[in-house]
């Protein structure tokens, strides 16, 4: 393909492709809102120190589920069987979201658990011995330095999170690897699109990528 056939198939496609990937975009916040929000309650829940008898233990054994269920599996599930089970009709949006949001807080919730974990005994002790209760403890002393330790296993979290939107796909959710797969469909070229594809997704893992380093220095500035 010389370069002003591909120039002009990109001009056909690009405006599709930028549709695809902000629905990518959307998709990707709305379910790691979701994960993150899930994850951190229920890692918080399930580390040693703040164990709640019988309910951390259900807290492990849902999260273990959710992490031991591959995730086109769940997609199915909450696509397909919940909403046949509950006689309710689900659109592909909130199928995705809830399934990749559910997938991805059993994932953060173990990274949670383990920062919590790895802070010594000693910081809760000179918390409390400061008149800190428990929530205040976890909001100025305990917090502050889980999240400069977890910051970076977030990111690969984060990261593996936007590329498991692609395979929403399957259920006919027009984001951006399903507009390209449209799109050759079309016009019967899939190297120069599913390249751009290719592309598109290494732009917006570089964002994040460049989002999560400019945090990680700013809480490393926090701290010294």
């Amino acid at each position: 393909m010389d370069n002003d056939t591909y120039l002009s198939l990109l001009s056909r496609s690009l405006p599709l492709l930028l549709k695809g990937a902000a629905m990518t975009v959307q998709i990707f916040f709305s379910s790691a809102s979701l994960g993150l929000a899930l994850g951190c309650l229920w890692g918080t829940v399930s580390c040693n120190k703040l164990r709640i008898p019988v309910f951390s233990q259900m807290i492990e054994y849902l999260t273990f589920v959710l992490r031991a269920i591959p995730f086109f599996v769940q997609l199915i599930l909450v696509y397909f069987v919940l909403p046949d089970i509950l006689g309710i009709n689900l659109d592909p949006f909130p199928a995705s979201v809830i399934a990749l949001g559910l997938c991805s807080s059993g994932y953060v919730a173990q990274i949670v658990r383990g920062g919590l974990n790895a802070i010594a005994l000693g910081q809760w002790e000179s918390a409390f011995s400061l008149g800190l209760n428990t929530l205040q403890s976890l909001r100025y002393i305990i917090i502050p330095q889980v999240g400069r330790n977890i910051l970076p296993m977030l990111n690969n979290e984060l990261d593996g999170l936007l590329k498991s939107t692609s395979i929403v796909s399957s259920i006919g959710m027009l984001e951006l690897t399903r507009m390209g797969m449209n799109i050759v469909s079309r016009e019967m070229q899939p190297v120069p699109i599913y390249l751009t594809v290719a592309l598109f997704y290494l732009g917006l893992s570089a964002s994040l990528h460049v989002v999560a380093k400019a945090l990680e220095r700013r809480l490393i500035y926090v701290k010294n």
